[in-house]
């Protein structure tokens, strides 16, 4: 039976203990949001203020198991101000929801692990009400710390949205008047060309050369703009994407249908690392695996895929075959939804399926803004060539030793 004494002293114990240990606790998250986190260490939290953010919050925590039942940790301004510049901080390192997710998962479990350790100390002193009542008040407490966070986060990238519709509007009234001009005066040269005599045409028809190029000059810049400005930010889903890791990730998934068709997969340690969608990368790189396992060639020995890069300006990824190859002529539609060059040899080469895989590519690197080509020589095999912007680059790891 829970008496007030137990209950008490339990409270207080845990209290005390989270606020003793609070430094460790804190520097056991840091460790594990230094190994989520694609930034260097010293910018997880880069500013006083953010480096002292941790351990306040478990300080402030402590403090909290203590207060009153109906006082809310959402009313501390001062560790509510820190959640918000936490949130503002990720959004400026291009992070993701699902990363802010975690990282406050991850104090979860650290609080979690504190807990059970203290009451396993206590032992028979321990009050199991007290115990599940000073967790759940807790992790109360960072379930309000993370939405705080989040929305800080969420409201950085809707003033972004926001910004760049008022640019999109004012853009579209420029590009308005901008061609509005010169279409006007195509407008009147067709009227006047009909009635016009020999010399007065040729005047016209100098003025109709200068407005035609201005109207193509004007088509040029929009141009410009366009591959200048495609996905100059990160979508919320975006986040850091190690290639060669997630390659090697997608190759283990294949493992099997690549050993039974007696096909290596090789990865280079040297892929680029993007700033995109982990999502749309997987897919992408599953099917195009997945593709080239299943129509390798049976009467090769030797049956290779290899993810390599391709050095320039702008690192391309190359998955490369020595499959069956696909015939020229089917080259330019093997990107359409439902298309299967090689249906007919379904049979002898236990492959299946609807067509969509390499639909789904395109989907997904259109998505990415970035490009997918295809070369192939049937019977020798086939190239594929994936091509992201270059604001997605980053510099790769080091490779590892040997």
């Amino acid at each position: 039976m829970s008496s007030p004494r137990h209950f008490d002293g339990t409270i207080n114990h845990l209290a005390s203990r989270l606020t003793a240990e609070h430094l460790a606790l804190a520097q056991a998250w840091l460790e594990r949001l230094d190994a989520l986190l694609d930034v260097d260490r010293h910018e997880v939290f880069p500013s006083h203020q953010l480096l002292d953010h941790i351990p306040e919050l478990l300080r402030q925590i402590a403090i909290y198991l203590r207060a009153p039942a109906d006082q809310e940790i959402a009313a501390n301004t001062q560790v509510m101000a820190k959640a918000t510049e936490l949130g503002m901080l990720r959004f400026d390192q291009r992070a993701s929801v699902h990363q802010l997710l975690r990282e406050y998962q991850f104090l979860s479990e650290i609080l979690e692990s504190f807990f059970a350790r203290e009451c396993a100390a206590l032992g028979e002193q321990a009050d199991a009400t007290a115990a599940v009542l000073a967790l759940a008040r807790a992790q109360q407490a960072v379930r309000e710390l993370q939405r705080k966070t989040v929305d800080a986060f969420i409201a950085r990238y809707s003033e972004m949205i926001d910004r760049q519709h008022g640019q999109l509007e004012s853009f579209g009234r420029l590009v308005s008047h901008e061609i509005r001009q010169p279409l006007g005066v195509l407008q009147v040269l067709t009227r006047l060309m009909a009635t016009a005599d020999e010399a007065h045409r040729a005047r016209l028809i100098d003025t109709l050369d200068r407005n035609v190029g201005r109207l193509g000059d004007v088509t040029g810049k929009l141009e410009r703009l366009a591959r200048l400005t495609r996905r100059s930010r990160s979508a919320p889903n975006d986040q850091a994407v190690d290639l060669a890791a997630t390659a090697r990730d997608v190759a283990q998934q294949l493992a099997d249908m690549a050993d039974v068709r007696g096909v290596r997969i090789e990865i280079a340690d040297d892929l680029p690392r993007l700033v995109t969608d982990p999502g749309r990368v997987e897919l992408v790189l599953i099917n195009l695996l997945a593709n080239a396992v299943k129509y390798s060639d049976p009467e090769k020995h030797g049956r290779l895929v290899r993810i390599s890069v391709e050095p320039g300006d702008a690192p391309a990824v190359r998955v490369d075959d020595n499959g069956i190859g696909i015939p020229a002529a089917k080259l330019s539609l093997i990107f359409e939804q439902f298309v299967r060059v090689h249906a007919h040899l379904d049979d002898e080469l236990g492959a299946q399926g609807l067509g969509l895989g390499l639909s789904i590519v395109r989907e997904c690197m259109d998505a990415m803004g970035g490009n997918v080509t295809v070369a192939s020589s049937e019977g020798a095999g086939t190239t594929f060539r994936l091509t992201w912007p270059v604001a997605a680059l980053r510099a790769p790891d080091p490779a590892p030793s040997r």
